[in-house]
């Protein structure tokens, strides 16, 4: 029992302690990652794109829904592939990689934290990471985030190790991991990074220009951007020349355009700050509170978080002058918040201060929130009694780590929303497999692949907008916004998905499928959509609609 107790007051020693952390946040990250069919609208684009790379051979040119996708280079793509290759073309084998790569963010910054704050500080850093909300919610489906997070922190972590060991080595391995940042989201992360290592170069040369300079030419540059071209741009080559200004034209759309131009609709200088209050939860409050305590003794920035505050800030200005604004973008950020409120912990003074009793106080107060929502959360997804005992099971490890004595405050502070916050995360997960009798679309591609009499060349005509998994599920091309007269008129074989209203207009079909499908364009807002099945489940069915798969001869 004092093993364990050990354990989750932080007081094992550092490799038990480590091992420990990192084996429970795996559990975490993979219970119930491949229950879910594949998300709408997001997920549909990689899954999809990847089936028709298996479909046609040809991994170069990225197409969904059998048309060109220039939107985003092909590393994320590609990560799939492979693992689809290995486990199958399924949820399981598409996701696996990102949950791998999340584990690898958060294994990264645990580097971080202890290259830069000690054993604490990369347990401390780890933790923060770990839990944070958004990383949480983009760590269960296909997307490029989490990748360009782990390929991030990469060029990050291999940079500051180069700087502070003089080696040129790990200069060269930090622009190989910057060219696949680049094939992972596009060259204006290149601008991003370039930004983070030139300030921080200048806070630790004390705005010395010539010193600045100096330190920079130690980066070998003139070796660096050839290496970072070769890899990140390559793909871009390739594709401009086969596709020309086609394929540039949306590329430069979605990469440096959304990233760096702006209009009036993106003057919105509060954004990422509200992003910021919620996205590192249970750490957020922390984090204001230790960010307002730096910018108000400048001296502390340069001697305790040059580092991190060079790459929170820079991505902070850039992302908020930048035109395209979503949350998911300042996932990048989460390591170097961690970091700073890693730095206050480690350096914060033993005696009772105004900053250290605030602290205590924005870790304590979240966390006896938290667990008020783990009891809630149980009530208000109808799930079994039985799991009441997980918000019980939190709350007496929260109350042990309180009633410790060999534990450290600051210690405690940091376990006990870590703690809070974990069996919320494992009552939402509980929750993603009842959730799936409200997702019909592998039954859906189940009904139509499993008859002979229904060619794959037959297109599948889509009664107003695009459900953007069916193409995945139903293995062919959709074709949306049909009209319940173009699909009578269709000539030959038809097959399409219609809203019940509207089979009364149609003649000649034979329905194979009904049911009930989320009505709303995406389900990327999750929390929206829980509220629908709950609802639904309660027989309000007013965020559904019912479709109807039906089929001509």
């Amino acid at each position: 029992m004092k093993k364990f107790t050990d354990l989750i007051t932080l007081q094992a020693n550092h490799k038990q302690q480590v091992v420990f952390l990192m084996v429970v946040i795996s559990m975490l990250y993979f219970y119930n990652f491949y229950v879910n069919d594949i998300w709408t609208p997001n997920e549909s684009f990689y899954a999809e794109s990847v089936r028709e790379m298996f479909e046609s051979g040809n991994f170069l040119d990225i197409k969904y829904n059998y048309e060109p996708r220039y939107n985003k280079p092909p590393l994320t793509y590609w990560l799939i592939a492979v693992s689809s290759y290995i486990f199958g073309l399924n949820e399981f084998g598409i996701r696996l990689p990102i949950v791998l790569l999340t584990i690898g963010s958060v294994w990264l910054t645990y580097l971080l934290g202890k290259r830069l704050y000690g054993e604490k500080g990369g347990i401390y850093s780890l933790m923060i990471m770990a839990v944070g909300v958004q990383l949480m919610a983009v760590k269960q489906y296909a997307s490029p985030e989490i990748p360009l997070t782990f390929f991030f922190t990469l060029t990050l972590y291999w940079f500051i190790k180069g700087y502070q060991e003089s080696r040129t080595k790990y200069y060269y391995l930090s622009y190989v991991a910057l060219g696949l940042t680049v094939l992972t989201k596009g060259y204006p992360y290149i601008v991003v990074i370039a930004g983070i290592i030139g300030l921080f170069i200048l806070i630790d040369s004390n705005f010395n220009v010539r010193t600045t300079l100096k330190k920079a030419s130690q980066i070998k540059l003139h070796f660096g951007i050839p290496i970072v071209l070769f890899i990140g741009m390559s793909w871009v080559a390739y594709m401009y020349l086969t596709y020309g200004e086609n394929f540039w034209e949306i590329f430069q759309r979605e990469t440096f355009d959304r990233a760096f131009t702006r209009n009036e609709k993106s003057l919105r200088p509060f954004f990422y700050i509200e992003v910021i209050s919620w996205t590192i939860l249970p750490y957020s409050l922390a984090f204001f509170i230790v960010l307002v305590h730096y910018i108000s003794s400048p001296k502390k920035i340069k001697s305790e978080i040059a580092f991190p505050f060079a790459w929170f800030i820079v991505m902070f200005l850039i992302f908020t002058a930048a035109k395209g604004k979503i949350p998911t973008y300042f996932i990048q950020a989460h390591p170097a918040m961690a970091l700073i409120i890693t730095a206050a912990l480690v350096n914060i003074a033993p005696k009772k201060t105004f900053f250290s009793k605030a602290l205590k106080v924005s870790f304590y107060l979240p966390a006896v929130l938290i667990l008020a929502i783990s009891f809630f959360t149980t009530y208000f997804l109808s799930l079994p009694l039985i799991w009441y005992l997980v918000p019980v099971f939190f709350t007496i490890i929260t109350f042990v780590i309180t009633k410790t004595k060999s534990a450290k405050s600051i210690d405690n502070q940091i376990s006990i929303p870590f703690y809070a916050i974990f069996g919320v995360y494992i009552l939402v997960a509980a929750y993603l497999k009842p959730i799936e009798k409200y997702r019909p679309y592998s039954e859906i591609g189940e009904v139509i692949n499993e008859r002979e009499n229904i060619d794959s060349r037959i297109p599948i005509l889509i009664e107003k907008t695009l459900i953007h998994n069916i193409p995945f599920y139903a293995e062919r091309r959709a074709i949306r916004d049909q009209t319940p007269t173009q699909i009578n008129s269709n000539q030959g074989k038809t097959l399409a998905l219609v809203r019940a209203e509207s089979l009364d207009y149609l003649s000649g079909f034979k329905s194979l499928w009904s049911g009930m499908i989320y009505d709303f364009p995406s389900e990327s807002q999750f929390a929206k959509f829980v509220k629908a099945c709950i609802d639904a489940e309660n027989g309000d069915y007013s965020k559904f609609a019912e479709y109807h798969l039906i089929f001509k001869e």
